[in-house]
């Protein structure tokens, strides 16, 4: 179970999962910003995952959505309309996390401004 940000993946759990990942495998993520919030990266390990090592992966947030064994079934099309959606989620991912970012500089601004920093 990885608890840290998603923000990137150097993430010891994360890596200590990818390590262990074999073809056949079944990964449950709670949603797709907790597998990662950079979209080149989200999409890369996806793809690394499901079509390198041939693990598949269930977003349980979207799970009629996000499962890759339903898109590996349907063979081109499929892998179009997984790339469609995995685009417009790790997209949508990483503007909250850009979102995020700038709502704790600007918390941090305020404290400094009023002097509690």
């Amino acid at each position: 179970m990885d608890k840290a940000s998603g923000a990137n993946f150097d993430r010891i759990q994360y890596q200590a999962l990818r390590d262990r990942i074999r073809e056949g495998d079944l990964i449950y993520i709670d949603a797709l910003d907790r597998l990662g919030r950079n979209y080149d990266e989200v999409i890369s390990e996806w793809k690394y995952i499901t079509r390198t090592i041939k693990a598949d992966i269930i977003i349980l947030e979207n799970e009629t959505l996000f499962d890759s064994r339903k898109f590996r079934d349907m063979g081109d099309m499929g892998k179009l309309m997984e790339d469609q959606f995995l685009s417009s989620l790790a997209y949508v991912a990483e503007q909250e996390r850009k979102k995020i970012r700038q709502r704790q500089a600007e918390g941090l601004h305020r404290l400094k401004f009023k002097g509690n920093i």
